[in-house]
């Protein structure tokens, strides 16, 4: 995969006239009405192409925006950078190509971006880190602009160092690296190449030891967002705050996030192991997964992957310890191998090395998520088994199914609860699993064959789940498939809300309407 930021930091500045400033929305949550899209663009301070100005049409877009921004910021298929910029998207089903990439570098040119786009009405998509396995959800075709955050890459830490302010086009590789010399960090992704913007805003983001310290959505202080009307706007507890309440579960459905302000952590050592056990072996490591989850020390993590041949478990402590007594019950099950010997490292450490190791990006792929509570062993070991059925059905295609049952205790609960007022998410504080079946598949089997089958597999699980009275309703985002209703799954009043929230900030559904594809909540009401 080619990396842009060197190529892209060499272009130089452009400062556009008209731009947004930092303002509240006027009363209605409109911007001021032009007789025309004409008028509309020329008030921007913009120079148009001669003659008559098309709305819908793609390629007229992205002429205006080239003019817009002529100092490379606008990318088609001719320029030399566009094929690099497509394949920054990591999973291959997800590589569309768009009529053009336009890549702004601050909330002013964002503005200009999303004004453009809005009064041309023109199809867009946007993208942070591209790790969306759902095509149209960070990605577009010819027939829409990507609008790729990369260059939105601030970082900056408060004089107290209790804040950090990052923007979305930054990888949480380098926001770990650049809060390891101050001995501190953030709870962001487990796999240093995944997008800023995305894993926060997908309904909540699980960090390494995510059951220890909540959600990292619940750590945000302030949203910086540009609205569908080009005004940029701080949201917080006191400011807007109606829209910082939104934006803790409502995903992309009222602006484009710029700059996010999270609350550091003290970068303590860690314990950490990684072993690997025999598919023969799983049920009982699985056994022990659910008695662990329904008592688990809330400073230890248990992360556990399976897939058709073996079975992967993570076991991390934060403290600086030899011989974690919270994992007794684990050390009773035969392991084949051990991947990671006992180590203590820094947090920041332990995400780049062991986060690393699992990045793939090069298959296509599909995901689903489901909830359930963990009450015994039992229902947890039976999504094992039907999971293994359904992956022996696609193995010969040369599909690879993977099962990863990430266990949420309810220490998580109360922290997404409580922290900074809370999120919209609806979690029930008992023991759970958020469970996410993946698939890896070749260019030449077809999604609709593996969405089927992991689909049919979804509607199983959920039913037998019902019907043993453990199901939960939540979907966690990040893991969703593209035709799951997230929200609805948070309940009808946090749904409510979420669209109250839109209409104010976005009246004239843009973020509804012209972006390509997401979790809409004018499709879930």
């Amino acid at each position: 995969m080619v990396k842009l930021i060197s190529l892209l930091g060499a272009v130089a500045a452009f400062a556009a006239s008209g731009t947004a400033a930092d303002v509240s929305p006027s009363p209605s949550g409109t911007a001021p009405k032009s007789s025309s899209a004409a008028d509309s663009l020329s008030s921007l301070g913009l120079s148009l192409p001669a003659g008559k100005v098309p709305v819908g049409d793609v390629g007229y877009t992205c002429n205006v925006l080239s003019r817009a921004f002529p100092k490379n910021e606008t990318f088609t298929a001719s320029s030399p950078y566009y094929e690099a910029l497509i394949d920054e998207t990591w999973s291959g089903n997800s590589r569309l190509n768009a009529s053009c990439i336009v890549t702004p570098r601050s909330a002013q040119e964002v503005s200009l971006v999303i004004q453009i786009l809005s009064t041309l009405e023109t199809k867009f998509s946007i993208r942070s880190g591209g790790h969306s396995s759902n095509p149209g959800f960070s990605s577009i075709g010819s027939n829409g602009v990507l609008v790729a955050l990369e260059r939105l890459n601030t970082l900056s830490i408060s004089a107290d160092r209790k804040t950090v302010t990052v923007g979305p086009g930054n990888r949480w590789e380098a926001v770990y690296q650049y809060l390891e010399p101050y001995n501190l960090t953030v709870l962001g992704g487990r796999e240093p190449d995944v997008g800023v913007g995305g894993f926060i805003l997908g309904a909540g983001g699980l960090s390494l030891f995510y059951n220890t310290n909540g959600l990292a959505i619940d750590t945000v202080t302030r949203f910086k967002m540009v609205t569908p009307n080009g005004t940029i706007v701080n949201a917080t507890a006191t400011e807007h705050a109606d829209l910082y309440k939104g934006l803790k579960g409502g995903l992309n459905n009222f602006g484009i996030i710029v700059e996010y302000d999270l609350t550091t952590n003290t970068g303590i050592d860690v314990w950490f192991e990684v072993k690997n056990y025999t598919r023969a072996e799983t049920p009982a490591l699985l056994a022990a997964y659910a008695n662990y989850l329904q008592n688990a020390d809330v400073r230890s993590n248990v992360e556990i992957q399976t897939n058709p041949a073996y079975t992967l478990a993570f076991y991390g402590y934060l403290d600086h310890v030899s011989a974690p007594s919270a994992f007794n019950d684990f050390s009773k099950v035969p392991s084949v191998s051990t991947l990671y010997p006992p180590t203590n490292a820094s947090l920041n450490q332990v995400l780049v090395d062991i986060g690393s190791a699992g990045v793939i990006g090069s298959s296509y792929t599909y995901s689903i998520s489901f909830c359930f509570k963990v009450t015994s062993p039992s229902f947890l070991q039976a999504t094992y088994k039907a999971y293994l059925e359904t992956a022996a059905s696609l193995l010969s295609m040369g599909v690879i199914l993977e099962y990863v049952p990430q266990g949420i205790i309810p220490n998580l609960v109360t922290k997404s609860q409580t922290q900074n007022g809370g999120n919209l998410l609806g979690l029930e504080a008992t023991p759970q699993v958020w469970g996410e079946i993946f698939a890896q598949y070749p260019a030449t089997v077809s999604q609709s064959t593996v969405s089927s089958a992991v689909n049919g597999l979804l509607s199983n699980l959920t039913s037998s789940a019902k019907s043993q009275g453990v199901h939960l309703p939540y979907i966690f985002a990040n893991d969703a498939g593209p035709d799951q209703q997230v929200l609805r799954g948070y309940g009808e009043d946090s749904v409510k809300y979420i669209a109250a929230v839109a209409k104010r900030y976005d009246p004239k559904g843009v973020m509804q309407t012209l972006q390509n594809d997401a979790y809409f909540v004018s499709k879930e009401m």
